[in-house]
């Protein structure tokens, strides 16, 4: 794997992780701008995978691969292919030698699993070993263990429907508890596994191979195999991975529920997105998005949609400009996921009294989406009052394959509920980027990121 590694290395690019989904979705689009359900089902469970990955540290995720043509297929790619595409998200070396891991371990399991069997994966933090903590945290790689098993899918017969993988992503357990797990002869998997490199989390991952149990010997699935390493670790580390896992008996299904409702929401704009990248050209939805925030965009962010603002107030869309948007969607409803959630750590952040604003809103988001009489508008109406919150507290959030995110939002050391003063504003001459703009292609008074005097209203009414 050696070359191949040195190969995609050079490839590296750093929005490719952002706009995956993106990437994805103009991958699969018809030529008519419509998409396959299919496709649209499968990318739908990958973000609801996402929102908990980032948002809600106690959620386990089920994922399932439909299994054709002799392999297991996630849209259009194999378990191999999925694998080889990390070699996109990482820049340095220690990180592309996980990436030949993964890859082998994809084949493995298109291989050798089993009916009644769990194939196990165990990814740990990188060790100072693996590389400096700066790398580490660069490359999404210093904070989280991340454990997953794979289960065959099969109907009456024994034909095999597709396979499941079930993942989940803790902190705080020593490398130590993880190397002597796996070399007491004794443990989960009844033998030794003879770590090559005691130090390094690369020698843990490299064991997967070995790693087969019945699935009767694992009822608690990856649960069972993060509990495993209490044993192996003193009495303060037992106790933080204690308090975790307890916070896994939780309920699963609302969580998962919540999930996928911030799923729905976050496809929808993604769809969004690849369309207007596809166009060259902002869709309306898009400049919606972007007017609801006016009054919380950094001043870089400003400009960025000033200088692609056109003569008759179309807004130029590029990889650079949908970024920063994604960053921001991204924020704004991991935030919103993290609440409904209660993760304690984001409620922290942001405060009971902002919390409770949120998780209000998320109820009447929640109660819109499931009623036949809603229109499009109230949703967003109801999300620009969130989205604004959010975008006061200027967060970073974010964990596992997603990384941490910060929206383009101005600092703010004051919780305003939705934007700064007016009067503090500076207001040109220019050409308001809404689509729906009474004096579109007009020149009229504009705010800082190109929203005239009376969208400004409207939005402002929106959002309080």
């Amino acid at each position: 794997m050696e070359t191949k590694s040195r190969e995609k290395l050079n490839n590296y690019d750093s929005d490719t992780r952002i706009l995956s989904e993106v990437d994805h979705l103009y991958r699969r689009r018809k030529y008519d701008g419509s998409y396959d359900s299919r496709d649209l089902s499968e990318i739908h469970e990958n973000l609801v995978t996402a929102v908990k990955e980032a948002a809600v540290p106690f959620a386990v995720s089920t994922t399932h691969q439909e299994y054709r043509d002799g392999s297991f297929y996630w849209l259009d790619q194999s378990p191999v292919d999925v694998a080889m595409s990390g070699y996109k998200f990482h820049e340095h070396q220690s990180a592309i030698n996980r990436v030949d891991v993964e890859v082998e371990e994809a084949i493995d399991v298109g291989i050798n699993l089993k009916p009644g069997k769990f194939k196990v994966f165990i990814s740990p933090r990188m060790t100072d070993s693996d590389a400096p903590y700066d790398v580490a945290k660069k490359e999404h790689l210093a904070d989280d263990d991340q454990i997953r098993i794979h289960s065959l899918d099969l109907d009456e017969s024994g034909a095999i429907n597709g396979k499941y993988m079930q993942s989940m992503l803790i902190r705080d357990i020593p490398h130590s508890a993880w190397r002597d797990l796996l070399n007491d002869p004794n443990n989960i998997f009844n033998k030794s596994l003879n770590i090559e490199d005691d130090n390094s989390a690369l020698s843990i991952m490299k064991t997967h191979a070995e790693l087969e149990i019945d699935e009767e010997d694992l009822p608690g699935g990856v649960l069972d195999i993060a509990r495993a390493t209490l044993p192996y670790m003193d009495e303060e580390s037992r106790q933080k991975v204690q308090a975790q896992l307890d916070l896994f008996d939780c309920d699963q299904e609302e969580i998962h529920k919540q999930a996928e409702n911030i799923a729905a929401r976050w496809l929808d704009f993604e769809i969004e997105l690849t369309q207007s990248l596809s166009d060259g050209i902002a869709s309306e939805s898009v400049t919606n998005f972007i007017g609801s925030l006016s009054g919380s965009w950094s001043d870089e962010m400003n400009s960025l949609i000033k200088n692609n603002t056109t003569f008759d107030g179309s807004l130029n869309m590029n990889r650079q400009l949908a970024l920063e948007l994604e960053k921001a969607k991204r924020n704004t409803l991991w935030v919103s996921a993290a609440v409904s959630a209660g993760n304690q750590d984001v409620i922290d952040k942001i405060g009971q009294k902002s919390a409770d604003r949120i998780l209000s809103n998320e109820d009447n988001i929640n109660n819109l989406m499931n009623s036949q009489n809603t229109s499009a508008d109230q949703i967003n109406n109801m999300s620009n009052q969130t989205n604004n919150l959010i975008a006061s507290h200027n967060i970073s959030i974010g964990s596992g394959c997603g990384g941490s995110v910060r929206g383009s939002f101005s600092p703010s050391e004051k919780l305003e509920l939705f934007r700064n003063k007016r009067e503090n504003w500076q207001w040109s001459q220019g050409i308001c980027i809404i689509s729906a703009c009474d004096n579109k292609g007009q020149i009229v008074l504009v705010g800082p990121c190109s929203i005239c005097v009376n969208c400004q209203s409207k939005f402002d009414s929106e959002g309080n």
